[in-house]
């Protein structure tokens, strides 16, 4: 009996369905890409894409001349429009790659896989081919993607066939070990690229686990060593429980929404309070004091209790600063982080954190964030504020009009 691949009708050689069913059933968040000639070059910043997106690589491995062969052949029966251009970038390299917490929000179409299983394995493609045209390709494929768990299991019996069974299994274990060891009342995650956010029932109370995916340990003790330094900070949210892989905090009602005010016509959110700017500068200069950055500390950070007032849940980037500082000028939650930092960084922390993400909540110039200034001139300046934010809300809500009208027609 031969296997046949339910989407493309491709044939593979006598006994490859034996191999396959041998391994059982594939795991979820299992993905292959191979990549092809063209990016060979980039294989550096391939590698850089997937972990970004919260992908570790499991199993990497060159192509021999019959891999290269069967595997070119099966892509061009599956896209034959893009033939030619298989043929003249022909596959060199298998990645296989796991994610412990795939996106399944929604089932996208791609030019190379079609529907996939998880929306993070074409969004990777996607940043891997734009990489690659930007350093100035000839204009190849440079790498395909599998289309689901499945196919990943069908082109790595196909090209590395010995290694089939260990992947699985460690891609297993990896997934029994990203579990949440508490039972889950809502699923609150957003990107999920480095941790998934749950509200759990914690031995009979709410409370909020963060599960650190395998590899990302670092970002977890930085957590709890930001709730060592700022323990006489009330608005550093208080730990529960610490375990290898996973943290628990107190859950807090997020009336934030509430108390942003003013807000200007046509905007998705009003200012926050002056006196919540006070106690960010506060929070901010007390790390600096003690050596530390609060490297992409951003809006989405905060949460507003009635009861327990203003907390700050995320700290996973909190690293030290090249020196003590008694001063916010220059810090690295409104200020760009320089260039020779060497620790974890986000792409957007080295742009312009403070105008791209704390303008539009503060209304102020960041040097008049920096200082302890009289509330009635702050006030006055972010009453002058309005008037560009209003009309940065009235062209937001003037391109989703377009936008829907473009869909209409």
């Amino acid at each position: 009996m031969r296997y046949r691949d339910s989407e493309t009708g491709w044939a593979g050689p006598a006994g490859f369905v034996d191999r396959v069913s041998d391994v059982r059933a594939p795991v979820p968040g299992l993905a292959a890409f191979v990549v092809h000639e063209s990016g060979l070059g980039d294989l550096a910043a391939y590698r850089d894409i997937l972990a970004q997106l919260g992908f570790d690589v499991l199993h990497e491995s060159s192509l021999d001349a019959r891999c290269r062969s069967v595997m070119a052949e099966r892509l061009q029966r599956a896209h034959p429009d893009s033939a030619d251009g298989l043929g003249a970038d022909p596959p060199r390299r298998l990645l296989a790659v796991h994610d412990v917490y795939p996106d399944r929000r929604s089932r996208h179409r791609g030019d190379a896989a079609g529907s996939s299983d998880n929306a993070r394995v074409l969004r990777a493609q996607w940043k891997m081919r734009l990489h690659t045209h930007r350093a100035g390709s000839d204009g190849g494929v440079a790498v395909s993607a599998s289309a689901d768990a499945d196919q990943a299991v069908a082109w790595l019996s196909l090209l590395a066939p010995m290694r089939v069974e260990s992947v699985l299994e460690l891609a297993r274990r990896r997934n029994d070990a990203f579990r949440t060891p508490y039972p889950v009342l809502a699923d609150l995650s957003k990107h999920a690229c480095r941790a998934k956010v749950e509200l759990i029932d914690f031995h009979g109370r709410r409370a909020i686990c963060k599960t650190f995916r395998p590899g990302r340990e670092r970002f977890l003790a930085r957590e709890v060593k930001a709730r060592e330094l700022g323990a006489s900070l009330p608005e550093v949210s208080r730990l529960l429980e610490v375990g290898p892989s996973h943290l628990i905090v107190e859950w807090y009602a997020d009336s934030l929404p509430r108390i942003l005010a003013p807000r200007p016509l046509f905007f998705r959110h009003g200012l926050l309070p002056l006196w919540v700017i006070e106690r960010l500068r506060a929070v901010i200069l007390h790390y600096r004091r003690l050596g530390y950055e609060c490297i992409d500390l951003s809006p989405c950070n905060l949460l507003y209790d009635p009861y327990q007032g203003l907390r700050i849940i995320d700290f996973e980037f909190l690293q030290p600063g090249p020196e003590v500082a008694d001063t916010l000028e220059g810090n690295y939650a409104w200020y760009p982080v320089p260039r020779d930092f060497s620790g974890d960084v986000p792409p957007r922390a080295r742009r312009r954190p403070y105008w791209d993400r704390w303008f539009f909540y503060t209304g102020l110039p960041r040097r008049m964030c920096l200082y302890e200034l009289p509330r009635p001139l702050l006030t006055l300046t972010r009453s002058l504020a309005l008037v560009p934010l209003t009309l940065a809300g009235l062209q937001r809500v003037g391109w989703n009009a377009v936008r829907r009208l473009g869909r209409g027609l």
